[in-house]
């Protein structure tokens, strides 16, 4: 099974998914970009493909959607998301 890229960048005007080297329209938001690039893999199954999401990090680099949803998911657990330390209280 074939695994293909899909790419959620920011643009000027808001946000777009890449796929198989073809961009999408923008979104105005990451989560509109996000839901569209799920509906276009949804069409795109019966072609025998794996799809893995991507966004682009601050330094340009790419990482896994699902990856960065599962460090911020073990970070909560621990209790480390979403607290503030001494110095910020």
């Amino acid at each position: 099974m074939a695994q293909v890229f899909c790419d959620i960048v920011p643009q000027a005007n808001g946000w777009v998914f890449v796929s198989d080297g073809v961009q999408s329209a923008a979104y105005p938001s990451y989560r509109l970009a996000v839901e569209a690039a799920k509906n276009h893999t949804d069409r795109q199954t019966g072609k025998r493909r794996t799809f893995i999401f991507r966004q682009q990090d601050l330094k340009g680099g790419m990482l896994e959607i699902g990856a960065m949803s599962q460090a911020f998911e073990q970070r909560a657990a621990a209790g480390v998301a979403g607290q503030k330390t001494a110095a910020q209280k």
